[in-house]
């Protein structure tokens, strides 16, 4: 019985992705950035949670904290809403597993558990909430 051999070039392929993919990333960051500002920005209505109580929702921050992280501004970003700088540790994260099973050796670096998932949304909301109050 013959084993399949994983074709070579198919390797390459998925390391070239992998290399460009942080690159591709930024730069549609950068470009939505820009048409966001230029075009969305001056004809969205205002939030009706803060018009209406003051308070900021869970989205309230969100494209000024990507504006921040376009700066390389982390500080800011967190400022402004924690939500998107932490979803940069698990794309991160899966990003290492994608290196680690191309080069052989596979690794689960982001737990798939359902009550982690349920934590971290938990733990959004329960900042979404604080930073109202504090």
């Amino acid at each position: 019985m013959q084993t399949k051999r994983k074709h070579p070039l198919k390797k390459k392929h998925a390391a070239v992705l992998l290399v460009m993919l942080p690159f591709a990333a930024f730069g549609l960051l950068l470009s939505v950035k820009t048409l966001y500002a230029r075009y969305a920005a001056p004809h969205l209505p205002p939030c009706l949670l803060r018009t209406l109580t003051g308070w900021k929702c869970p989205g309230c921050g969100m494209t000024h904290s990507i504006y921040a992280l376009t700066r390389f501004d982390l500080a800011e970003a967190l400022r402004e809403n924690a939500g998107i700088p932490f979803l940069l540790l698990p794309a991160a994260l899966w990003y290492a597993e994608c290196w680690l099973k191309l080069t052989g050796h596979p690794h689960v670096l982001i737990p798939r558990k359902a009550g982690l998932l349920y934590g971290c949304l938990g733990a959004f909301f329960l900042y979404c909430i604080l930073r109202n109050v504090i």
